[in-house]
């Protein structure tokens, strides 16, 4: 588990910093994992946690249900903030939805910092008011023959793979896997590049500006 201080320092950058400061470290621009778009972010701000993950099915019926109490333990087992990380089975996702008002108090109620899906999630009003961040692929009417059908297994979301434990930061840009490693080191690469954006900006809404000094400027990871 990151430690609290790092998880705090990390918590104040967005996404798109997050992934600039890991560019200058081993995990580069291609060993980078995100989400791919095809979710959204529902309710909530930015969300920060260690992945506790499940699976689901709405569409038909089936006798492969978990008990949603293993979901719960789960989340009381780990260390720290927790983002909840559900994939959706369904040859086509989002039949049915398994946030809604009750899980979602429920979780509410456990104090976790996200939840995260390749599904659908109802009732949004009350999800603004969880006081958690909400990513999933859009809104559904029913919550149909949904099932928890594991709970601790790996899933894959949005184009993310996610194991139990891996540290996710998300805001309204995505959901983005912060290697443990590279984590520390992260805010203050953050800040770095930060102020170097800042200086180009800067000059750039300047009367020092000119056509010939950005056709000279040397920007090559930005």
């Amino acid at each position: 588990m990151t430690a609290g201080p790092v998880l705090s320092a990390l918590a104040g950058w967005d996404t798109p910093a997050l992934s600039n400061a890991l560019r200058r470290t081993a995990a580069g621009a291609d060993g980078q994992e995100y989400t791919d778009g095809s979710i959204r972010r529902i309710a909530g701000g930015t969300m920060l946690g260690t992945a506790v993950t499940a699976t689901m099915r709405a569409r038909q019926p089936g006798d492969d249900a978990v008990p949603v109490a293993e979901l719960h333990r789960a989340v009381l087992a780990a260390e720290g903030p927790v983002v909840v990380v559900v994939q959706d089975l369904d040859e086509v996702p989002g039949a049915g939805a398994f946030l809604g008002e009750v899980n979602g108090t429920l979780l509410s109620a456990l104090g976790i910092s996200g939840f995260v899906t390749d599904g659908r999630v109802r009732d949004e009003p009350d999800l603004r008011g969880m006081g958690y961040a909400v990513h999933a692929s859009g809104l559904c009417v029913a919550r149909a023959h949904m099932r928890l059908t594991a709970v601790g297994v790996p899933v894959r979301v949005a184009g993310l793979d996610v194991v139990p434990g891996d540290l996710l930061h998300g805001d309204g840009h995505g959901v983005l896997k912060i290697p443990a490693d590279a984590a520390p080191a992260l805010p203050a690469l953050a800040g770095e590049i930060r102020a170097e954006e800042q200086r180009v900006v800067a000059w750039a809404r300047s009367a020092d500006f000119t056509p010939e000094g950005l056709l000279a400027l040397k920007r090559v990871r930005h």
